[in-house]
């Protein structure tokens, strides 16, 4: 998931929609200030019935927890010796205007996931993720994106509607229902 202007209220009411014994794995990359994805994920693990985390280095990607990326680091993916995913957090790449960036989120779990990896673009300013989601189509990936009516901006959904990579637009009531669908 790809977030930023009015994010943190959208994840509020989307993350406790999901049942403690949901079966996916969730990374989320929130535009967010250094010092505050700590605090905010501990928030949100109240309120929700799946884990959720402020990503540290070596966290195993597990179904029924979602890893908040640290603000300051890119969130990746990579594979251990026994097959498992896990997050590493690194500065690079440095020509990305977001630290962390939804594009580095989404390429990396395309090139990890490949074909299994569903992008949700939400609320937010710019064109983070357009990208990203060009590389999780082309893995044959799916990429939802939340519809204008419920974003506070409507600018990364729509500049990935506008690139033709959305599969589908769904507003923020139905995102956890098109997600699990």
């Amino acid at each position: 998931m790809g977030v930023s202007t009015g994010g943190p209220q959208a994840l509020r009411r989307l993350l406790p929609l999901f049942p403690q014994d949901f079966p996916v794995r969730i990374a989320i990359v929130l535009h967010m200030p250094v010092g505050y994805t700590a605090l905010y994920a501990e928030k949100l693990n109240e309120l929700c019935a799946i884990e959720v985390k402020e990503a540290a280095e070596g966290d195993a990607m597990l179904p029924g927890r979602a890893i908040l990326a640290m603000a300051g680091r890119h969130l990746t993916f990579r594979r251990d010796a026994a097959g498992r995913v896990l997050v590493h957090l690194s500065l690079q790449p440095l020509d990305k205007i977001h630290r962390p960036s939804v594009d580095v989120l989404f390429r990396s779990a395309a090139e990890v996931y490949q074909h299994k990896v569903l992008a949700v673009s939400m609320t937010g300013m710019g064109d983070d993720g357009t990208e990203g989601a060009a590389w999780v189509k082309a893995q044959g990936g799916a990429v939802l994106t939340e519809s204008e009516k419920s974003c506070i901006i409507y600018g990364m959904p729509r500049s990935v509607a506008e690139a033709g990579l959305s599969d589908l637009a769904v507003p923020l009531d139905e995102m956890a229902a098109a997600i699990t669908a």
